[in-house]
């Protein structure tokens, strides 16, 4: 039983270390209440189509008199009517069509908000992914310093170097151990900003497992649709369509709305009274009605179609406005991924250089303990150019990221 205790802990272990960044999109998808609040809206909308597409309400109509009303067929105690009113033919489709644009709006909404929650997972992920980077190079840095001054301590006990070197290496030491300490620092902040996005506790763990891919010049191919899947256009779009099937619900609504119905009438017939009156005298009567409404005020009927052409143009205009700002970001989100593919190219070429600067000069240190300190400034140099590195595979990631944003690829 503690084996099978044992081996499912281990388990969930393992499953835990194994989350990916394609784990987390999937867990902030389900548990955002952003996403979740605009998925609530568009099922709210869905409930307007059988809303708008029902009849109206019949309305039933009774009435007595409390003395019977003498008529020459009798006398009659009141009436009871019933009637129907029916839109104008195609008024409840094009109303129903208007609601179904609506809630085409909540449901692209949706996409646009999850791009967006998408968007900001991945620019405070890979944050933490260099963070730890980070962390790893200077604990390397600090490995390499401690074996330096290892180096130089020995080669000062057998008169080989001065005593300098040792504590050059040193101070380099409490340099870098206090580097890790507010880079571990830093993790805390981080980690909080990320669990806030995915609604969950700030104290829940976050693993960074994987590797960045190295940068390539040109490996994207230019303007690859561009903004045409963008969710954020693709709402506005949505909104003229809304209001174009709006404007047309609102020319029905010039359209005058035909009521049927019956009306009855009970009578009792007088006893008592003329001998010569009909046979049917006494008889309930049933009479058929037709109403029409005439919507004789016209100008809210055009106010209301305008409203809608009106509207129409704003979100054009919107959509407009919009595509500018996306196409400059476009632009410079593009620029940043050239930029940092070129220079992770640069510093792959100077650390290979400085690393075989490093090698000859270390030979040399060890026959005639010279140079250490340019030993030290040159490891030094290296271990800034893996960071510079680090930093810049991680800005082209996130300039990736922005690009696929902006041209809805994000999900």
């Amino acid at each position: 039983m503690r084996l099978f205790i044992l081996l499912l802990s281990i388990l969930a272990v393992g499953s835990l270390s194994a989350q990916t960044l394609e784990d987390y999109l999937k867990i902030a998808a389900e548990n955002n209440p952003g996403i979740r609040a605009r998925q609530m809206e568009f099922q709210a909308a869905l409930q307007k189509l059988p809303q708008v597409s029902a009849l109206p309400e019949p309305q039933v109509n009774a009435s007595f008199f409390f003395r019977p009303m003498m008529l020459p067929m009798g006398n009659q105690l009141g009436s009871i009517s019933v009637m129907q009113m029916f839109p104008w033919f195609g008024a409840l489709d094009a109303m129903e069509k208007e609601a179904a644009g609506m809630a085409d709006v909540k449901y692209q909404a949706v996409a646009a908000a999850q791009n967006e929650l998408f968007l900001k997972i991945k620019n405070a992920w890979y944050p933490l992914f260099e963070l730890e980077e980070q962390i790893r190079i200077q604990r390397d840095n600090l490995r390499v310093l401690e074996t330096d001054k290892e180096l130089a301590t020995i080669k000062f006990q057998y008169g080989q170097a001065p005593m300098v070197d040792a504590i050059r290496a040193d101070i380099m030491i409490d340099e870098v151990t206090t580097q890790i300490a507010l880079l571990e620092q830093k993790r805390r902040p981080l980690e909080v900003a990320f669990n806030r996005l995915l609604n969950r506790d700030d104290s829940a763990p976050v693993t960074i497992s994987g590797s960045l891919p190295e940068p390539e010049p040109g490996s994207i191919s230019r303007r690859d649709s561009l903004l045409a899947n963008n969710p954020a256009l693709a709402v506005l779009d949505k909104q003229i369509l809304a209001e174009r099937a709006g404007e047309t619900a609102a020319e029905y609504l010039r359209k005058p709305m035909i009521g049927a119905g019956l009306q009855y009438m009970p009578l009792v017939k007088r006893k008592g009274g003329d001998l010569n009156l009909p046979p049917n005298t006494g008889r309930d009567m049933v009479m058929p009605m037709v109403s029409v409404t005439l919507p004789i005020w016209r100008k809210k009927y055009d106010a209301a179609a305008e409203e809608r052409r009106l509207m129409q143009t704003v979100y054009a205009d919107r959509k407009q406005d919009m595509e500018n700002e996306l196409s400059a970001m476009y632009e410079m989100a593009w620029y940043e991924l050239e930029e940092n593919a070129q220079i992770a190219e640069l510093l792959n070429s100077q650390m290979v250089k400085t690393q075989q600067a490093i090698n000859l000069l270390t030979a040399a240190y060890s026959n005639d303990g010279k140079d250490f300190e340019e030993i030290l400034r040159l490891q030094q140099q290296l271990f800034r150019y893996r960071m510079e590195k680090i930093s810049a595979q991680t800005d082209y990631q996130l300039a990736q990221v922005k690009l696929d944003y902006l041209t809805g690829k994000m999900n």
